[in-house]
């Protein structure tokens, strides 16, 4: 029995492996009888042309992605190339080398592509045929990590030492730096700013005029909220009257600025706080953009990135504006820091200058590093005029005559004003408003000490006491007095603005 299990066992492995055997030979046999039948020259032929047709197409196909593949990088690379000189081109047309020259050893280059670093935004006016002024300089930290920017307003008043010019209006490094060589202005305002305030700096960027108004077009308008009416004949001070004729007027409330108003809303002093709410408007509408610029789809940043190169001399290459626009995309509003250079005003050899704060500076800086960012100095995002920057000034110097009948005709008359109380910008407050009013705008300045409690409008003729009456019931508050050659003052009226401006 044990004999017979074995040998059935045997027999049933043996047919198994007789089936596998004839299963796998037949197979050969068929493979053998398909290429027994191709052996013959046609048949052979057959196959060979075949299989060089297969090859060919193959080979097409790898050619023809190959060469798309190539055409892409090679036109990627050149659109890079076209893209990046637009970017180091200067206002003037000058290609520029930032490696060497008034740039050499300038920038910072943060240590990483997504590290934070210092960004210095300059707006320049360019009318006419004298040198440019920065009207506009704007320091920023951008944060990709934690996807936050915070902004610093540098007045362009601000008393700053210039190398190898003394000290100055920081805004006249500009100017000082194109003398020394035409095309250092730019690299004379960022040693200036960077000397000024202890920061690396690793990036700048620079606008025109009219290259704001097109950039703002480009990207389809930036929707603002506009807190104050502005009326274009009452854009800036009559130091700049031709910008009187071109102002367009933009009107408050929420709404969608083309390049024109945009221009208007970042450029109006027109207020009762005058140049410190333009920079406020200046911070509000750059974070407007930037959110307006991140939140848009790849599409959108890449048309915004050729405009900016069309229009914007920087040292940022494409490839960094990209990493910056992917780094900061969809950062809220509530993540964008606004501030300005904490400062008084102050009146040196008869000039008066924006005079900062340093070891408040440091402070700020140092936290905004450390993303401790402190709180807003724009109340005027929220909707209020901040009391760092004009001391209830909004309710100090309404006109209380507007609208009302006056027997003097403020056109004739200069009124210089100055500050005796140390309210931070209380005499450009009161100045503006008589400029609203229609008078002429004298010298704006200090006392020599902040000790005045009562407001004095001070005349030195009988026809000017008639002036200084009605400056006064303007005012709401105050006192005329006869100057009786006690004061020394070279326009028609001396506002002195005392403690009774906060009332």
């Amino acid at each position: 029995m044990a004999t017979s299990s074995r040998s059935t066992r045997n027999n049933k492995n043996s047919k198994q492996n007789h089936v596998n055997l004839v299963s796998a030979r037949s197979r050969s046999n068929l493979e053998v009888n398909k290429l027994s039948r191709l052996t013959s020259a046609d048949g052979y032929a057959k196959l060979r042309n075949k299989r060089a047709r297969k090859r060919k197409i193959v080979m097409a196909i790898s050619i023809t992605l190959a060469s798309i593949l190539i055409a892409s990088l090679v036109a990627v690379a050149a659109y890079a190339v076209i893209i990046n000189n637009k970017l180091g081109t200067d206002l003037q047309g000058n290609k520029m080398d930032f490696e060497t020259g008034v740039f050499e050893n300038l920038f910072k280059k943060p240590e990483a592509p997504e590290a934070p670093f210092w960004l210095l935004l300059l707006g320049t006016d360019e009318r006419g045929d004298d040198i440019p002024r920065t009207d506009t300089i704007i320091l920023v930290y951008v944060d990709q990590a934690n996807k936050t920017a915070s902004m610093i307003s540098i007045p362009r008043d601000t008393y700053v030492p210039i190398e190898g010019y003394g000290s100055d209006k920081i805004n006249a490094a500009y100017v000082f730096g194109e003398l020394d060589e035409p095309g250092g202005g730019v690299a004379k305002t960022i040693r200036t700013v960077s000397d000024f305030t202890g920061i690396d700096i690793s990036y700048f960027a620079q606008v025109n005029f009219d290259g704001f108004k097109k950039l703002v077009d480009g990207v389809g308008g930036v929707e603002v909220d506009v807190l104050f009416d502005i009326i274009g004949s009452d854009l800036v001070g009559p130091d700049s009257p031709e910008l009187e004729a071109d102002g367009v007027s933009v009107f408050a409330g929420l709404q969608i600025l083309d390049g024109e108003k945009a221009f208007s809303f970042i450029q109006s002093r027109a207020y009762l706080n005058g140049d410190y709410q333009r920079q406020a408007n200046q911070r509000v509408f750059l974070q407007a953009f930037a959110r307006k610029v991140l939140a848009a789809d790849p599409a959108t940043i890449a048309t915004t990135v050729t405009n900016v190169a069309n229009m914007t001399y920087t040292n940022m290459n494409l490839t960094a504006i990209i990493n910056v626009a992917q780094g900061m995309r969809g950062i809220s509003e509530s993540d964008i820091y606004t501030y300005t250079v904490p400062s008084t005003t102050d009146e040196i050899n008869s000039i008066s200058y924006v005079v900062a704060d340093s070891y408040a500076l440091q402070e700020l800086i140092a936290a905004i590093e450390a993303g401790e960012h402190p709180e807003r100095q724009d109340a005027s995002i929220a909707g209020t005029i901040p009391d760092e920057y004009i001391g209830n000034a909004a309710a100090a110097t309404t006109d209380q005559l507007a609208g009302k009948a006056s027997s003097v005709n403020p056109e004739k008359y200069t009124i210089e004003v100055r500050n005796g109380n140390g309210i931070a910008g209380c005499a450009t407050s009161v100045s503006d408003m008589l400029y609203l009013a229609g008078y002429k705008q004298g010298e704006i300045g200090n006392t020599d000490a902040y000790v005045y409690t009562q407001t004095l409008i001070i005349y030195d003729s009988p026809e000017t006491k008639v002036v200084a009456e009605d400056i006064r019931k303007r005012l709401g508050y105050g006192k005329t007095i006869d100057s009786q050659g006690r004061y020394t003052f070279t326009g028609d009226i001396l506002v002195v603005v005392g403690d009774d401006f906060i009332r």
